[in-house]
């Protein structure tokens, strides 16, 4: 029985994410949830307690984090940001230490996936098909990347290096004469490269460390994954079913098998070297390859979808955390 951390108890489908844990009978007895916001309705896991931002410092986020597992005789993490898990995975030593499993891998992987820049050109490197990109600082920058990739008759994505759920985000359409906002809670949006320049002005926001790439526009597939030093477990693809492309929440999906998915994801996890969980935005594209358009090193939030089709990846990654089959 696995007395068990989960953070980021206050997200859309943390719920999910408990539910799929208590579903397995002689999996925990105990789960604590923690969260940033003091809060959240948190009625669902058997004890909860606030902790600090990990990201304006790891280190006191780690020292609560291992003082809540010595109160609570916590053995299992699961970590539900990426913050989170980077914080983690520098200090993973500590929790090695402490014989407290986590479901997180290297610093280095962790921190390579979270910058999407450098993730690509790392996959470039190794002979992984990642599309084209190119580097934005600048409005100039971004003018020039838009007439390579053949905007306007392309629609083209800017994205910034550093970020998740779909914060600044552009869809770039020449179709669109005014800028339209997606996310009400965050900037990210569509609309045309002179619509999309003044909103930016007007909002007194940068492309500092983005990049583009162009608009693929195929079936989108979220791949929760289980993955062991570089190996890959098991990998579920759910197939978005969204009105809105860039909603950072599952809005529907469709759970099923899918091949040329299976084996990218486990080139990715090769060479990434995962181990634990991890999260892949995968597009097919044009000529029916698939296409990373973005990775985690965590359990998405939206976990718990697969649930329905009978796959419980949350339960089956605790299980080969603690060696189990």
């Amino acid at each position: 029985m696995k007395r068990i951390l989960i953070t980021c108890i206050g997200g859309h489908f943390s719920y999910q994410v408990v539910r799929s844990i208590q579903k397995t009978k002689k999996l925990s007895k105990f789960i604590l949830g923690v969260d940033v916001n003091p809060n959240v309705n948190a009625f669902f896991v058997d004890k909860f307690e606030p902790v600090p931002r990990a990201d304006l410092s790891m280190l006191k986020y780690v020292k609560k984090i291992i003082y809540l597992c010595k109160k609570y005789k916590i053995n299992t993490i699961l970590t539900s940001s990426e913050n989170e898990t980077l914080a983690i995975s520098k200090y993973i030593k500590l929790f090695n230490k402490l014989k407290i499993k986590t479901a997180v891998s290297s610093f280095s992987t962790v921190n390579l996936m979270r910058d999407k820049l450098k993730m690509f050109e790392h996959l470039h490197s190794s002979n992984v098909d990642v599309g084209e990109w190119k580097k934005i600082d600048n409005f100039n920058d971004a003018e020039n990347a838009l007439n390579y990739f053949g905007y306007p008759s392309n629609t083209v994505v800017i994205k910034p290096r550093f970020g998740s759920g779909s914060r600044g985000v552009l869809i770039v359409n020449g179709k669109k004469n005014s800028f339209t906002h997606l996310l009400k809670d965050r900037f990210c949006g569509e609309g045309s490269w002179e619509a999309i320049k003044e909103e930016l002005k007007n909002s007194n926001k940068s492309l500092d460390n983005c990049f583009a790439m162009p608009y693929y526009g195929g079936e989108t597939f979220d791949v929760d994954c289980i993955a062991e030093k570089g190996n890959l477990i098991l990998a579920v693809p759910r197939l978005r079913v969204y009105q809105n492309p860039l909603s950072p929440i599952n809005q529907g999906c469709i759970v099923g098998p899918n091949k040329d998915i299976h084996d990218y994801c486990k080139t990715l996890v090769k060479v990434f070297k995962i181990n634990g969980a991890c999260d892949f935005d995968i597009v097919i594209k044009k000529n029916m390859n698939p296409q990373l358009l973005d990775s985690s090193c965590r359990l998405s939030g939206s976990v718990g979808a697969s649930l329905i089709a009978g796959v419980n990846v949350t339960a089956e990654l605790i299980k080969m955390m603690h060696g189990k089959k």
